[in-house]
């Protein structure tokens, strides 16, 4: 299974993830990431310690470097959006906004389908 968005609102997205297969994220210093069911694994380059969350616990990214936030088995996460998305601040429309990110989340999920399909068993 892949990581798949399941809402979205102007400043986050609900996220569903899965065992083995952690979301990457960069340049993310700042952004919260909330667990909202099961149990979300969290390790930041440069980091010493490993962060988990159960439902309800709330993490700030704390650097710009490599982020993976995995599921330990299935869970659902609530991640802010950069703030390059802040719709009025870029007086961008919701539509274009929208397109923008679906795109870069296809591309990062495509990316992942063909290196799983790729690696021989």
């Amino acid at each position: 299974m892949q990581t798949g968005i399941v809402a979205a609102s102007r400043s986050r997205i609900e996220c569903e993830l899965h065992e083995n297969r952690p979301l990457r994220l960069v340049d993310a210093e700042g952004r919260r990431v909330q667990c909202l069911t099961g149990v979300v694994w969290i390790t930041a380059c440069g980091r010493h310690k490993d962060v988990f969350l159960k439902p309800g616990d709330i993490h700030v990214i704390p650097n710009c470097g490599l982020v993976l936030v995995e599921a330990v088995a299935h869970c659902r996460i609530w991640l802010d959006l950069p703030h390059a998305f802040d719709y009025a601040q870029h007086r961008t429309s919701v539509s274009s906004i929208s397109a923008r990110l679906l795109k870069a989340l296809q591309g990062l999920l495509l990316r992942n389908r063909l290196s799983t399909h790729g690696k021989r068993t």
